[in-house]
């Protein structure tokens, strides 16, 4: 059932709850990132011979891109963190934050939160919405 609000607000839901599935869908794929660029980071060499000078400070490089990993983690982390409703923490890091050999499947977190399947989906979108605005990376959609 669609709340009545929904019909008038500015903001496309469904578009929106795309793109927050979006953000976390790729957050494991930042952190595998962000875990590379922290190995592959160290000290310049220098020689003392002349060289052609060289276009780009790759050292300075690695250290922004790890930067901005770190970041997108912390958004999402602390955008569901202070998500107030428990149960919607409960579904976000379940499905998106752990990792994926320890995830519990969808009926597991069902079970956990005793919940109906189909109010477990319609948690699940709402959970989404709620992390979608208060996201910094996920764009909200306006109708």
């Amino acid at each position: 059932m669609v709340r009545a609000t929904r019909y008038f607000s500015p903001i496309d839901h469904d578009k929106t709850i795309e793109n927050a599935k979006e953000v976390l869908g790729n957050y494991w794929h930042h952190k595998r990132l962000a875990q590379r660029t922290k190995i592959a980071l160290r000290s310049p060499v220098m020689d003392g011979m002349p060289k052609s000078p060289s276009y780009g400070n790759k050292a300075e490089d690695k250290l922004v891109s790890h930067a901005d990993e770190l970041y997108y983690l912390n958004a999402c982390e602390n955008a569901i963190n202070v998500i107030e409703d428990e149960d919607y923490r409960t579904i976000l890091w379940e499905t998106y934050i752990i990792s994926p050999s320890k995830r519990l499947t969808n009926d597991a977190i069902v079970a956990k939160l005793k919940m109906e399947r189909s109010a477990f989906y319609i948690a699940r979108n709402r959970a989404l919405y709620a992390f979608a605005e208060l996201c910094p990376l996920v764009t909200l959609v306006k109708k």
